[in-house]
């Protein structure tokens, strides 16, 4: 059993240059949001942070489910030398990216792994790992592999606004409108129906280790998103009951591949 805390697993030195390090390597790619709604320490790649420390917590996950050697390797790749994890990022010449740690020479640290950077194949580190670990999967059939544009959304109104933390994501100056629970309602729809004649603009997520759907609700101009409304899957239909802001929506998207939706991608740079 591994932790799947990347920073209880390893010491990592210089990480935020580490991430800068990765972006210029990895594919091109917005890390950074336009107009953050959040203090992030990292102003620089806090999208890559989240995802990466996600990967490596999907990536142990998997290894600790495993029951075989072999199986466990397929996820997180480790002997007695060195270990390392497929970041499920490519580099431009289409290689993988990988994180890769050494055992811990210091004796005063209480890690065991010590963190040598991210790297591909052909780095002299990685040259003595084979197999070499999987990119992330995700299991979207669990779901369907598409948003179903014949389902209705029923939504838990009531949950919603009287949870302090998904009021709160509603736009302030109408947080306290009467008829909100209406406004809100009325806004779910009207997304379905432009769903269903675009389903791409509906994005999956990962929640629990179950695939979602993110759809974008209009509650103060019917062109631009204020927020996003978290579908799970029920027996035929889809059961709308947390908001998140879109910058949340966008972090969570990210987990399961770069998004396309351009509310989402119309928030990075």
């Amino acid at each position: 059993m591994i932790t799947e805390d990347l920073f209880d697993f390893a010491y990592i030195p210089d990480w935020y240059e580490q991430l800068e390090t990765l972006k210029m390597a990895a594919l091109p790619e917005a890390w950074t949001f336009k107009k953050p709604q959040y203090t992030y320490k990292n102003q620089t790649t806090p999208i890559l942070e989240r995802y990466i420390q996600h990967v490596f917590r999907r990536q142990a996950f998997q290894y600790n489910l495993a029951k075989e050697k072999k199986q466990a390797e397929i996820y997180f790749f480790m002997n007695g030398e060195l270990a390392c994890f497929h970041t499920g990022l490519y580099n431009r010449r289409y290689k993988a990216i990988y994180g890769v740690f050494t055992q811990n020479r210091k004796p005063e640290s209480t890690f065991q792994w010590y963190f040598q950077g991210f790297m591909d194949e052909m780095s002299s580190l990685m040259m003595q790992v084979e197999p070499l670990p999987q990119k992330p999967t995700y299991d979207m059939a669990q779901c369907g592999a598409q948003y179903n544009q014949g389902w209705n959304i029923r939504v838990n109104v009531e949950h919603i606004l009287s949870d302090s933390e998904n009021l709160e994501r509603i736009p302030p100056k109408i947080r306290k409108a009467k008829n909100l629970p209406l406004l809100l309602e009325t806004a779910v729809e009207f997304a379905r129906r432009k769903a269903d004649v675009d389903y791409t603009m509906v994005v999956p997520q990962l929640y629990r280790n179950k695939v979602q759907f993110l759809l974008p609700i209009c509650l103060t101009n019917m062109e631009k998103a204020d927020l996003a409304m978290a579908l799970s899957h029920m027996d035929g239909y889809y059961l709308g009951h947390t908001c998140l802001t879109l910058e949340m929506a966008y972090l969570n998207a990210r987990m399961l591949g770069k998004p396309a939706a351009l509310w989402l991608t119309s928030l990075v740079q």
